[in-house]
């Protein structure tokens, strides 16, 4: 977003642009927010639930990238699921394609032993498809 904040309010028309392209819609719904003067804390305003699931598993995928695996872990806290088992069902569902390696990850990552298999199950149905 930072080299969009630079620019202002000529990247407008191609920010616009970008809200036809579905893995590219939820960062163009904030940023237009926050160029309109929204507060960065109230996406959930602005994205629908499907496309706020795929930001979280997106920025999960990057933050597992980069091998930060308390990171990882604390990125529960941000996703608008009430709970992890709720988070787990429409993250199979929301079709992001490095679900299934932000899952495995999360496992590896997560304390609660309990928790991380339910994890691993929701990575092993994605990977099957069931």
């Amino acid at each position: 977003f930072e080299a969009l904040r630079v620019v202002g309010a000529p990247a407008e028309p191609e920010v616009r642009a970008a809200l036809d392209e579905p893995t590219l819609r939820p960062y163009a719904l904030l940023w237009l927010a926050e160029h309109d003067g929204a507060d960065p804390e109230d996406a959930h305003e602005v994205l629908t639930r499907e496309e706020a699931t795929w930001l979280w598993v997106d920025t999960a995928a990057a933050v597992a990238d980069h091998g930060e695996a308390p990171l990882l872990v604390r990125h529960l806290e941000s996703a608008v699921q009430p709970t992890v088992p709720a988070l787990l069902s429409e993250v199979r569902a929301v079709g992001h394609p490095r679900t299934v390696q932000v899952l495995v990850a999360l496992a590896a990552a997560h304390p609660d032993p309990a928790l991380a298999k339910a994890v691993r199950r929701a990575a092993f149905q994605v990977h099957t498809g069931g």
